[in-house]
């Protein structure tokens, strides 16, 4: 970019930033009311942790969260020594009553916000102790450790000894040490969301409790967008789970650790290739024939690339925001929502954790194909047919069975000799978290280490992460804080595709992978034996990304006004990704029988190294900045803010190729040919801008309404055209907090929710409304000898109207809890209308026009459903258990998409499923000449071929008899079970999820040169078979004319339906008295993996698998031993 450029960019940046704030300091002013009581400060709820801090730094700790200033003589609150204490939400009042009453303290107003402390009669008291609020010398001395129902460590759990005051905090271990009087005292375990229990110490010194879910549910806080709200007063549908079940999958892909985890979220995880293996995500299915990918927002910050790459050990939370909660993301949300929340430092000494984990990787199910013996059968039907004699005999084919001849009558098994059984994966974490009252930090650490399944393979995936962030309370009323995060990836794969290579594994049995002496023989065609293919005999492909981030905070009290903030960000980001292919032939060889001897031959298809070179980057800068308001009047709250966004991205891209590289240890562009080289490049500006806001208003929190809104623009689109807006509006009313419900006591909670929205989605192709011309050497021959010159290429026809694709979504809810949540339910019943899609005309114009058609916005989707989530949590002594489970279900219809008029109904796209396909429907396989010659019939069908139906009954099978299917590779039902049981130490967790009405289409063929399934060779048509499971087996691939049996038929659409053993984990916490001996907090020790066992009908390939021909990288079965270590 040009000086001058750069320069109009910067000035258009500070006049908007210079606008903004304007507009936020004018609001601003408006909300400027009156000053503030002194009783609403009080009624303020706020939120303490205190480790080991002297009385006063609670009184200051309170001062900076509130507009109160305290007024004390130093010998009020020098007697006392240092305090622990918890408290999470709750009032300035109810937090003075706790800490200043037992120390004989009282407060009173001078004026609004100021509060005089005096003593009352008799204090302070000078004998107080610091732990105990007992004036009694303790005679007893009791540690001990606090978890939850999963067996994580509970910090902040406020522990009081029964009928004194005396008590304290745990630790971020969840650890505690008290003095009690005696064996008969009884310690009191309360924190906020669980049930408070009650132990009593007898001779114990050590006591491990785990707390069991009470109200938690109500009392968690859940990350909605641009903030968080209670679970008990969300209005919207949003589903979530928590770091402790993030942490419990052994996966170091963060996208495949969401699969049964929560309504609505259907995940399929298409491959296991280290560094290629994203699950693809969608919230309540497709609703577009665009692009379907939900918008991911970590730590607030839109799109962030490589978040699966995250250490689990780094979350915080996951939310997902399924409705019109979403609208407050605008024209990124129609695909949906996730919100990554990541971990900071906290007030407290510093905590050092490690996480190590070292897992086995095997495939979770390769394909079995036909041994030699079966194979060499199929070739002499095959051979036959064609009208010759077989090619093996039955003393050949005996040899092939028996392996008596293994040289000159091999029995291969491919995938057994170039794939390992099992592989390695590792991970590890290291964070240090802590901080004072006025300075938090956090700094974490990750890499991981993930090798391929092929032996002797130069597949190798490595990550590294560092994430830190730091929060300062400059002063009462002002924070900053800094985030900095940078990731590396660095992937080495072969320079073959992992798919290709594995599809050269359907090599026939009868050639061995190695020749007896060692040497890789040529498989069947141009050499390529997978063994050397997936080899650094090939060369190598390495794929580097480098990804860095860094955002500034600023949070301020705007003190003139209670609950009236101005806070905002800027985030800058860059991210460059370069990939390097190096191509050598490689060599294999042919056995001569007859002479004995080994024959050398090229493979790749090259007969010199060539390399292809080429990188991505691109920078993001997002300003935001928002004016708040927060506040409460008795029964009534407000929480409300308007904000605006101006994002900048800037993409480039470059690459180049030359062959013929003079030596084989240059692998640099340098070295190559300038014969036939080739570069190009590109680069590309985009932005948004973007005004929006919520208002959120509750009274006494069982009446409850949100409307959210954003005003968003977009480079995306034609001017006039850039700029859309995008409500949502939601509702809640807890029935279970009116008087009429009171004598229902089996009643913990009952919410009923309603939304209604609108949301956009611009991931679309940009400067579709400009006529595009391409340009580059496909232009003429000038001169002789000839040579090519530039010339440019015409684009399709631009649409200068084109536009927002909108999504309107509508959403009932009920949320309910039973018998003290011995059964909580949330049930959402959604719809969804998608409009203004933009497709092309194709289907309506006849395809020998030849004309190249724009995108419009013709499209309309409707999609239905309904999600389910029932849990239940119970404690039987010393076991405690939880079991939640959760279902949903979503079906989308094409309900425009301009067709042609003259389209019979079966086999319009309209009314049915995104992704429907015409197939013809198999009625059964011909196992006579009679039937053949009674039936209509595809052309060339004989006796073992299948029978398709003559859907418009003009007595022939063609084109016109395929029939519109909703079956396809997106599940419309997933469901997912979670399940932990502890005892003591001990806790076991297990996560099973699953998908139903789903079907994958296969297309399976096997020639002289191409091996096939044991299940299809052994199991097809044979001259005079009656009951054969499958017809005549194909021998060229999809996509090919001619073949009766090759043709697209309902046929080979097979039931991929399932249910996976997703994660199952056991762990063990080692008792902190033994700890404490080595100075350890705490040490868990764990034994987890992942898919480690699937139910399905397919049994021939992994029922996720996307591949028609089955050439694919399987699906990763992990065993890990693990353990997190904390000082």
């Amino acid at each position: 970019m040009s000086n001058s450029i750069l320069k109009q960019r910067l000035s258009e940046l500070m006049k908007l930033g210079v606008l903004q704030l304007f507009l936020l300091g004018a609001l601003a002013g408006m909300g400027y009311a009156h000053p503030l009581r002194g009783q609403e400060s009080l009624r303020m709820k706020i939120t303490l942790e205190i480790q080991d801090a002297s009385l006063s730094a609670v009184l200051r700790q309170i001062e900076k969260q509130t507009n109160i200033s305290f007024s004390y003589q130093k010998d009020v609150v020098a007697p006392f020594r240092n305090i622990s204490l918890s408290f999470r939400d709750e009032t300035v009042e109810k937090i003075l009553e706790q800490v200043l009453t037992p120390r004989k303290i009282r407060y009173e107003r001078l004026r609004n916000n100021q509060l005089i402390l005096t003593p009352m009669p008799g204090g302070p008291a000078k004998r107080y102790q610091e732990e105990a609020f007992l004036s009694l010398p303790p005679e007893k001395s009791v540690r001990g450790v606090v978890r939850d129902e999963n067996g994580e460590a509970l910090p902040g759990v406020s522990i009081l000894v029964k009928d004194t005051q005396r008590g304290m905090i745990t630790n971020a271990a969840g650890e505690f040490a008290i003095d009690v009087p005696d064996e008969s005292a009884v310690l009191i375990f309360s924190f906020v969301g669980y049930l408070s229990q009650e132990e009593i110490v007898g001779t114990r010194t050590t006591i491990e409790v785990s707390l069991k879910a009470g109200e938690k549910n109500l009392e968690e806080v859940v990350v909605v967008g641009y903030g968080t709200r209670k679970k008990a007063t969300l209005t919207g549908s949003v589903a979530s789970m928590s770091s402790a079940e993030v942490k419990k999958n052994p996966v170091t892909n963060l996208s495949n650790s969401l699969a049964g985890m929560m309504p609505g979220v259907v995940t399929t995880n298409r491959t296991g290739e280290p560094g290629r293996d994203d699950s693809g995500i969608l919230i309540r299915g497709k609703s577009t024939t665009g692009n379907t990918s939900p918008l991911v927002v970590v730590d607030g910050i839109q799109g962030v690339s490589g978040w699966q790459r995250i250490n689990p050990n780094d979350i915080e939370s996951i939310s997902v925001l399924k409705d019109a909660s979403a609208a407050i993301y605008g024209a990124r949300a129609a695909n949906g929502v996730i919100l990554i929340t990541t971990k900071r430092g906290k007030a407290g000494k510093p905590v050092i954790e490690y996480t190590f984990n070292q897992g086995i990787v095997t495939p979770t199910r390769l394909p079995k194909m036909a041994n030699s013996a079966e194979f060499a059968g199929y070739v002499n039907e095959l051979q036959i047919k064609a009208g010759q004699g077989p090619r093996y005999t039955e003393e050949e084919i005996r040899k092939f069975a028996d392996g008596s001849d293994p040289l000159n009558y091999p029995d291969t098994d491919w995938f057994g000799e170039v794939l390992r059984k099992a592989t390695t994966q590792s991970r590890h974490n290291l964070n240090l978290r802590g901080g004072s009252e006025n300075l938090r930090f956090s700094v974490s650490g990750s890499f991981s280490n993930e090798n391929g399944i092929f032996k002797n393979g130069s597949l190798n995936f490595k990550t590294y992460t560092i994430r830190s962030n730091i929060d300062a309370d400059v002063t009462k009323n002002i924070k900053v804080g800094l985030d900095i995060n940078a990731g590396l990836d660095n992937g080495n794969y072969p320079s073959y595709n992992t798919s290709t290579t594995f599809q050269r594994l359907w090599q026939v049995p009868i050639v061995p992978v190695y020749w007896p002496n060692g040497l890789p023989s040529s498989g069947i065609e141009n050499g390529e034996n997978p063994a050397v293919m997936a080899t650094s005999a090939t060369g190598n492909i390495n794929n580097r990304t480098q990804r860095f981030l860094t955002k500034a905070t600023f949070d301020i009290n705007l003190a003139w006004l209670e609950g009236l903030g101005l806070d905002g960000y800027f985030a800058y980001s860059n991210d460059v990704a370069t990939a390097k292919n190096w191509r050598t032939p490689w060599t294999v060889y042919d056995y001569d029988k007859i002479n004995d001897v080994y024959i050398s031959k090229p493979g790749g298809g090259i007969l010199k190294p060539q390399l292809t070179e080429g990188f991505t980057g691109g920078t993001s800068a997002l300003t935001n900045l928002r004016l708040k308001y927060e506040r409460r009047f008795e029964d009534h709250e407000i929480n409300t803010f308007i904000a605006m966004e101006q994002q900048l991205n800037n993409d480039r891209s470059f690459s180049a190729f030359r062959k013929d590289f003079i030596s084989y240890a240059i692998d640099e562009l340098f070295a190559g040919s300038l014969v036939d080289q080739s570069t190009t490049g590109i680069r590309s500006e985009s932005g948004r801008s973007n005004f929006f806001g919520r208002v959120s208003y509750g009274f006494k929190d069982k009446y409850l309404l949100d409307f959210n809104f954003r005003y968003d623009g977009s480079s995306n689109f034609p001017p006039g055209k850039r700029y859309g807006f995008f409500p949502g509006l939601s509702a809640a009313w807890r029935i279970s907090h009116e008087e009429f419900m009171k004598s229902l006591s089996a009643v913990d909670e009952l919410k009923v929710r309603a939304s209604y929205g609108k949301m956009g989605n611009d991931a679309v192709a940009a400067f579709q409304h400009l006529a595009l011309y391409t340009l580059g050497n496909q232009g003429y021959h000038f001169g002789f000898p000839s040579a090519f010159s530039q010339g440019l290429t015409v684009g399709v026809t631009p649409n200068p109207n084109m536009t927002w694709e909108v999504l309107t979504s509508s959403n009932i809810g009920l949320d309910g809890s039973l018998w003290n949540n011995g059964l909580g339910f949330t049930i959402d019943i959604f719809k969804q209308r998608r409009s203004n899609i933009l497709a092309t005309r194709s289907l309506a114009v006849p395809v020998y026009t030849g004309l190249k058609l724009p995108n419009e916005n013709i499209g309309i989707v409707e999609n239905k459903g309904i999600e389910l989530t029932l849990s239940t949590a119970r404690t039987l002594g010393a076991i405690r258990y939880h079991i939640s489970g959760n279902m949903g279900y979503a079906k989308n219809k094409i309900i425009d998409i301009s067709e042609a008029a003259n389209i019979p109904e079966w086999q319009k796209s309209e009314g049915h499923v995104i992704g429907a396909t015409r197939y013809y429907k198999a009625l059964g396989i011909f196992r006579t000449q009679n039937e053949v010659d009674n039936s209509p019939v595809y052309p060339g069908t004989k006796v073992g071929d299948l029978q398709y139906e003559d859907v418009n009954g003009d007595n022939k099978i063609d084109a016109a008899d395929m029939v519109m299917s909703d079956k396809i590779n997106i599940p419309q039902i997933t469901y997912g079970l979670n399940m932990s049981i502890s005892y003591k130490n001990l806790s076991l967790w297990a996560n099973f999820a699953g998908q139903a009405r789903v079907w994958q289409y296969y297309h399976q063929n096997a020639r002289i040169a191409i091996n096939a399934l044991q299940e299809f060779i052994v199991n097809r048509y044979t001259p005079g078979s009656m009951d054969s499971k499958y017809p005549t087996l194909p021998t060229i691939e999809a996509g090919a004319s001619g073949e009766v049996n090759g043709q697209l038929s309902d046929f080979w659409l097979m039931n991929t339906s399932f249910v996976r053993l997703k994660t199952l984990e056991l762990g063990y916490d080692l008792p902190v008295s033994l700890l404490s001996k080595f100075r350890i907090s705490a040490l868990r020790l764990f034994a987890n993996g992942n898919n480690l066992f699937t139910v399905d009908k397919l049994k021939i390939y992994d029922p996720e698998n996307s591949n028609q021909s089955g050439g694919y990288y399987p699906q990763s079965k992990i065993y890990n031993l693990g353990f997190n270590l904390t000082f």
